[in-house]
């Protein structure tokens, strides 16, 4: 487990949340900015909602394939200087697609902007780690991923209304320029920023890896006693059980939480003839309850330490709104109030979930491991719009609530299952330390 002794001030804290909760922010606001822009760019450019579409799942395809490989380069390099490349990676791509012509060039720069915004999430989470107070981790991971919501929710609201005063080419432009300016004060705060421990001090003398047994529990609590090769940590990582079990996890409920997220609207209005504006509001609630249940998450997570049971609850409340609205055309009020339950519990569920990968990091390994599990969200969010889209398109958009509903159940399972390896681990780790 990466337990890094912090000891940062009240103020220490805040200024370095803000800060990286800026740049997530961001981050967040420049993956929702495009999408409420499709039908302008669509006559602008002149091409196909399918071609528009599959620029999302090219960013998210490059995204995922890169959180890993980031969540290394973050342990090895530092968190700081790959965080301001990362974020300027993404402004500059968005900068380019804002003046560009080409749906080939748009293309491809959404692969590299997904690169770059593979940097968040490993980078953020080593600096809060390596800088904020013990006391405050919960709350501080919670305003972090609060931020990021906050900025998908906002995004579609204020990038239209950009664009309705000048064009689509200058919202984004200027969306841009906001960037530069997080940037510019990232810098200026660098003196602020520590980060969780890189190498572990050295205890024993690294086993070869061929010789650690990784379905072997005291072989796996043995190799977390060694100072161990990145490659090695790596491979520590993929085959933790309580690992594989939150990859598959945030996979899933990427998926389920998708087709609330990209196909709520459309669902609704084909399935119960919801009117747009009604389809649209329930999606807002969603949102927003999201973010600000964000912030409801992090209180608990500092104050109730069974994160697996406060995520299981919220995913089981989850699921059964989501069939319910699949089943049942239900009055508009009671709908924007289900939705809008259904944001704030998916928004309990992050910092929950934060602070499992946290405590089933290993040591010294805070940006793989959180590189490792993220890689499973963008994999979903690659796959989602495809699958939802297609049960609209087949006629079935009940399936899409359904089906939504499902992944969340089978969430569930995937969440008891980590902390139940997570608990095995650590009385393998007890027994270890007493032999010894």
């Amino acid at each position: 487990m990466a337990d890094v002794a912090t000891a940062g001030s009240l103020k220490q804290d805040v200024t370095v949340v803000g800060l990286v909760s800026g740049g997530h922010f961001m981050s967040h606001y420049y993956t929702m900015m495009l999408p409420p822009l499709f039908p302008l760019l669509h006559n602008d450019l002149g091409v196909s909602y399918a071609a528009l579409g599959l620029l999302l799942s090219l960013k998210s395809l490059s995204g995922g394939t890169m959180q890993l490989p980031a969540g290394i380069l973050v342990d090895r390099f530092g968190a700081r200087a790959l965080l301001l490349l990362g974020f300027g990676i993404m402004v500059s791509c968005y900068f380019i697609i804002a003046s560009s012509t080409s749906i080939w060039l748009i293309g491809a720069l959404f692969l590299l902007a997904g690169i770059g915004n593979a940097v968040f999430h490993p980078a953020d989470y080593s600096i809060m780690n390596g800088t904020v107070n013990e006391s405050r981790i919960g709350r501080s991971f919670s305003a972090h991923t609060f931020a990021g919501h906050l900025g998908s929710a906002l995004a579609p609201a204020v990038i239209l209304g950009i664009a309705s005063f000048w064009n689509w080419r200058a919202a984004v432009m200027i969306s841009c320029v906001v960037g530069i300016v997080i940037m510019a004060g990232l810098m200026t705060q660098w003196s602020h920023i520590r980060e969780a421990e890189q190498k572990p001090k050295k205890k024993k003398k690294a086993a070869p890896v061929e010789s650690i047994n990784p379905s072997n529990t005291e072989d796996a609590v043995a190799a977390a006693e060694r100072e161990l090769t990145t490659w090695q940590a790596v491979m520590q990582i993929i085959v933790s059980k309580p690992m594989l079990f939150l990859f598959l996890f945030f996979a899933l409920q990427s998926l389920g939480s998708g087709g609330f997220r990209n196909f709520a609207v459309a669902g609704l209005v084909t399935l119960h003839a919801t009117p747009e504006a009604i389809a649209g509001s329930a999606l807002t609630g969603f949102l927003f309850a999201s973010a600000f249940g964000v912030l409801v998450g992090g209180v608990i997570a500092d104050y109730d330490k069974r994160h697996a049971l406060t995520a299981s609850i919220a995913l089981s409340l989850t699921a059964c709104i989501a069939i319910l609205v699949g089943a049942v055309n239900l009055h508009y009020v009671v709908l924007v109030g289900a939705f809008t339950l259904a944001g704030l519990v998916q928004g309990i569920i992050r910092p929950a979930r934060d602070m499992m990968i946290r405590n089933a990091s290993p040591k010294g390994a805070v940006g793989k491991a959180f590189g490792f599990v993220f890689s499973g969200q963008a994999i979903g969010g690659t796959i989602a719009p495809v699958v939802f889209g297609l049960m609209i398109d087949l006629g079935r958009p009940d399936f899409v609530f359904y089906t939504s509903g499902v992944f969340m159940l089978v969430c569930v399972g995937a969440v008891l299952g980590s902390a139940h390896e997570a608990r095995k681990e650590a009385r393998a780790r007890a027994a270890h330390a007493a032999a010894e």
